[in-house]
């Protein structure tokens, strides 16, 4: 592969509203850059990004993936994120290793519940962003209304670079003032370039003088140049855009129709042109501090762990490399672990296969082999460090099923491979409950627990039953209360003792759990505050996990006859159970946010639905075009919500849901 400079390197990951086209692009994006010699569609099941089967059975992405490709002189490294909420985590931890994001939106739709969502994860990481405004050859595509949606949903300045033409024949470049043809003969790949029909020319004048006006806050030679009415360069032109990207103010749009082989490659230039190089990213920057402040040689390797993936039994590192360089059988340092691995095999991704490489330097995104105990979040050294680069945010789960095996010498094959998706999903959660001694899988939403028992059947080859999704809800506490614990019992001839006081109050929803003492130090101490823990994984109502606890263990009184460990814990397990319960203890449910979106004449039928599901209306927008609603419900009353919407909205509404909280069940 030809040698490019870091400095020509460019991270980027697609983001948008389900549907709105980030693989359909990304295909473009491939082909165009000659790393595919067919385009491969999603309605069809054969894009090369969606290569599961369960994507390409259900039309969706389920998992980023990554690519690489060449665009003039620069390397291009491409994730494709989901665009469903329930796999929220793909695009949180593919924008945790980005230095830019390319965000689509649909210009019939506009920016719609999950744009949101994406748009301020990308916006939590710094990440300048480029828009394509797709499907602008469909009836109702309004190019100027989604501008305006974006700047006032986030209040950016958005620069138009191409817009669309009148006859829908075209799109005009409003930097380079010319109209291009892209030709359907051969998918879009030889584009004409014409003059700016007169039909267009005085939208295209007047578009890329609103333009200029907002970039000129950002370069004092566009500036001087607007205020002298004298011309401006394309390359002044560029380079004041490029700026007023960076700054996070401001974001240069395209348009075009990615199913139509139209508008992609300026797209693909706009990339290059105005998203940072590694060196220019604010999360670099940050971590460069970070290596300056712990004195680590500008030498030494550090690399993320970013996603892991296992292909039958072997696993693959997906890696962010920060600094340094990475060969092939090289020893690294998991600041986790704190253990040395050893790389195997290096590659350089494309979706489901890569391409060798001997060596990776900083900058790059790559797949390293041999890595047995990494996880998501890990960093690596190339030498012994302490230092961790910050994780990503993990969404808690909030919905379970039950596995019911064929037969009991299934359930630890189930386990096995359930603990690896555990491994490549971290939002994922699998244990085997104590009481019933079922094989119980967590995770965000319907959805996604759908995925998880669709793959887990088509893997392991064994026949199995799973409930309907149950809500996952905690316990909590509402009081202050104290008490006592204790232990005189006989085990195996031997007589434990213990006693033990302790005191529960009640700390801030979303705070989670203290365990405190100001008694000395002792194996004893020890096992009471190890008892404590366990205490609060088991509440007294439902058996839930209990949660925002300060828990204080006051004393170990001496016992005639001496104390033991396992007295003690015993003790202390007693006093727990004794005091949660006398501390008002209720239960907690799952609370999500809930965003809608609709046309103004179904917004009563909406808000209608909303009040069957005891959500609480926090907010109604009401515009020319759409109505919006925010609410908040809780989880247990949405089952079933989709299909009572689309029933209720003839399928023109539109929503997402993400958690919010735990609150007091109703």
């Amino acid at each position: 592969m030809k040698k490019i400079a870091p400095s020509n390197f460019r991270n980027i990951g697609i983001i948008a509203h389900i549907d709105a086209g980030k693989t359909t692009l990304t295909e473009r994006l491939l082909f165009y850059a000659h790393k595919i010699h067919k385009t491969g569609e999603v309605h069809d099941g054969n894009a090369t990004m969606d290569f599961l089967e369960e994507e390409q059975k259900r039309g969706i992405t389920i998992s980023s993936a990554c690519t690489t490709i060449d665009w003039a002189g620069n390397r291009v490294n491409i994730i494709d994120t989901p665009g469903h909420v329930d796999f929220n985590v793909e695009v949180e931890r593919s924008l945790r290793v980005c230095d830019g994001a390319v965000v689509i939106f649909c210009a019939i739709n506009g920016v719609e519940s999950q744009s949101e969502t994406v748009w301020r994860q990308a916006a939590k990481y710094h990440l300048p962003k480029v828009v394509f405004i797709n499907k602008i050859d469909r009836p109702g595509a309004d190019f100027a209304r989604v501008m305006e949606d974006m700047s006032r949903s986030f209040g950016v300045i958005p620069l138009p670079m191409t817009i669309p033409s009148l006859d829908g024949e075209g799109i005009i470049d409003l930097v380079h003032e010319q109209m291009l043809i892209f030709d359907p003969q051969d998918q879009g790949s030889t584009i004409g370039v014409e003059p700016i029909p007169h039909t267009d020319l005085e939208k295209s004048q007047s578009m890329r003088r609103t333009c200029i006006e907002a970039v000129a806050d950002y370069d004092d030679v566009v500036m001087e140049k607007y205020l002298a009415d004298e011309p401006i360069s394309v390359q002044e032109l560029l380079f004041a855009i490029r700026q007023a990207t960076l700054s996070g103010q401001a974001v240069p749009v395209y348009c075009g129709s990615a199913l139509k082989n139209m508008g992609v490659q300026p797209v693909m230039d706009g990339i290059v042109s105005f998203l940072p190089a590694p060196h220019e990213s604010f999360f670099v920057q940050q971590v460069n501090q970070q290596l300056e402040q712990e004195k680590i040689s500008p030498d030494q390797l550090v690399a993320f762990v970013f996603k892991v993936m296992f292909e039958g039994a072997h696993k693959k590192n997906f890696l962010r490399i920060y600094q340094g360089q990475i060969r092939e059988n090289s020893a690294v340092y998991n600041t986790r672990s704190q253990q040395f691995e050893k790389t195997h095999k290096l590659y350089l991704p494309h979706a489901n296969r890569s391409e060798p490489l001997i060596q990776a330097v900083a900058g790059e995104i790559i797949v390293a082999t041999g890595l047995k105990d990494c996880v998501t979040g890990d960093t690596l050294f190339s030498g012994k460090a302490s230092l961790r680069l910050e994780n990503i945010d993990i969404l808690k789960p909030v919905l379970s099923v039950a596995l019911v095996p064929a037969s009991a010498s299934d359930t630890e094959k189930l386990q096995l491979l359930l603990e690896r998706y555990c491994v490549e999903d971290p939002t994922l959660r699998v244990f085997v409950d104590e009481d019933t001694d079922q094989l119980i899988v967590s995770g965000l939403g319907e959805l996604h627990l759908d995925v998880v028992m669709e793959r887990l059947r088509r893997e392991s080859n064994l026949n199995f039953r799973y409930g309907n999704p149950q809500v996952i809800f905690l316990e909590t506490i509402q009081a202050e209360a104290q008490a006592e614990g204790s232990c005189i019992k006989t085990i195996a001839d031997q007589v434990h003792r213990g006693l033990v006081r302790v005191t529960v109050q009640a700390t801030p929803r979303g705070q989670g759990n203290e365990v405190l003492t100001e008694l000395p130090p002792s194996v004893q101490v020890d096992t009471a505050i190890q008892a404590m823990h366990d205490a609060l994984q088991a509440g007294v109502l439902d058996g839930c996990v209990v949660t925002d606890v300060r828990a204080r263990l006051v004393s170990i009184e001496p016992f005639e006859g001496g104390l033991s460990d396992l007295g003690v814990r015993m003790a202390t397990l007693e006093a727990m159970k004794t005091a949660l319960g006398h501390a008002s203890p209720a239960r907690l449910e799952p609370i999500m946010d809930l965003k809608l979106r609709m046309p103004a004449e179904y917004l009563g039928d909406c808000v209608n639905l909303l009040g069957t599901k005891n959500a609480r209306i926090l907010d109604v927008i009401t515009d020319e075009h759409d109505s919006h609603i925010k609410a908040q419900a809780p989880m247990r009353q949405l089952f079933g919500f989709t299909t009572e919407l689309r029933s209720r909205t003839k399928g023109k509404a539109f929503y997402a849901l993400v958690f919010s909280h735990y609150g007091l069940a109703g």
